[in-house]
């Protein structure tokens, strides 16, 4: 069992933005010190009150010196360059720093390949995939795929960039002979034709206790989440299924710390399309809806605080707030403000450039799926 870090213990996180932002709120209100380490000055979680190490990724030096100064370290961000991945390891089996997730889940997250197919070797739903790592896999998969099919970058693609849609299979022959011989990193995925977009948050601590919010029902503009309603209007069959779903994925690869996994689901069949191995986008419900957020869940596992039995969250909605919605002095938004149901949460960002999260607002009350027509 893990020692519990009491404050002012001091906690770290690699990345800075929102969600760290919103995970040094919740640390420093339980009176632990807050670090953070990203290439950003002035980042929202440093504007929240964590302290800031600015440096590169790749900047092994300063890595190391910010992990000398922590008790324990998590992530809000999984797009680590594998040679750091690798120092944080090493770090921590040396010296005994808590990590959480483990390295290794971080590098399943962040590629496509690993990760589809760490949830075939696990029997979850995932649609049919073929790893593109050169030409030849290129011209093998266009008798192998069923078309349409999305092209898709193994690594660092996100709210939809990084993808192409092929319509059939002389679309993408066309592509695949058009190749060269060097190396590749894509992947191939048969289109599933959804109707819905689900997506359940997990909290699971090193002793293997889990907490799992019931799925909620997700709706993108642009490849980019734009609603969250909580809970998800699907059978309990497929309530119950896709939480089976992620309570294998977390124990299959024992995952200690907080994850998204994001379905499809169509009628009563659901399949998986990926996870991110943090809190996520469409859990900022808990903020106002749950008695512990999904961000006090991830301080709770770094510390060794314990987990709850149980965390009901009231009837809730979540409105992203993108660059071209923010209008602090609208019409919409005093109304909103006015409103004790409205919650807003903005992340201290001075640039409100296009499809850029700015924030966002939560609603808890009767009817959320209609709370921000």
């Amino acid at each position: 069992m893990n020692k519990i870090l009491l404050p002012p213990s001091r906690l770290g996180l690699m990345g800075s933005g929102q969600l760290g932002r919103m995970f040094a709120q919740e640390a420093i209100r339980m009176g632990y010190r807050t670090s953070v380490y990203s290439p950003e000055r002035n980042s929202p979680a440093f504007l929240a009150g964590a302290e800031e190490t600015v440096a590169p990724y790749e900047d092994e030096d300063a890595l190391l010196k910010y992990l000398e100064g922590l008790d324990a370290l998590t992530f809000e961000f999984e797009n680590i360059p594998n040679a750091e991945l690798n120092l944080i390891q090493k770090f921590s089996e040396k010296n005994g720093l808590r990590v959480y997730p483990s390295p290794e889940c971080i590098r399943i997250a962040q590629h496509r390949i690993r990760e589809k197919s760490v949830f075939r070797k696990l029997g979850l739903p995932t649609v049919a995939f073929y790893p593109i790592t050169n030409r030849s896999e290129a011209l093998a998969a266009v008798e192998a795929c069923k078309f349409p099919a999305i092209l898709k970058t193994s690594s660092f693609g996100y709210d939809g960039k990084g993808q192409t849609k092929y319509k059939s299979k002389e679309e993408f022959r066309f592509w695949a002979e058009s190749i060269g011989c060097g190396p590749l990193d894509l992947i191939l995925e048969e289109y599933f034709d959804f109707e819905k977009e689900a997506s359940v948050i997990l909290a699971r601590n090193i002793e293997g206790k889990i907490f799992c919010f019931p799925p909620s029902e997700n709706f993108h503009r642009n490849h980019i989440l734009d609603l969250t309603v909580h809970p998800g209007r699907f059978s309990q069959n497929v309530n119950e299924g896709m939480k089976e779903a992620a309570i294998r994925l977390a124990e299959g690869i024992n995952y200690v710390g907080v994850f998204g996994l994001e379905f499809f689901v169509k009628g009563n069949v659901f399949i998986l399309n990926e996870f991110a191995p943090r809190p996520h986008n469409s859990g900022h419900f808990s903020q106002d809806a749950a008695g512990i957020s999904q961000f006090e869940l991830q301080v709770r596992i770094l510390t060794g605080l314990p987990l709850p039995d149980s965390n009901p969250a009231s009837p809730s909605s979540m409105k992203n707030i993108l660059g071209q919605d923010y209008e602090p002095t609208s019409e919409k938004w005093m109304k909103y403000l006015s409103d004790s149901r409205y919650t807003l949460h903005l992340y201290g960002k001075s640039d409100p450039r296009k499809d850029r999260k700015m924030g966002h607002w939560n609603f808890t009350g009767e009817a959320p799926e209609s709370a921000f027509e």
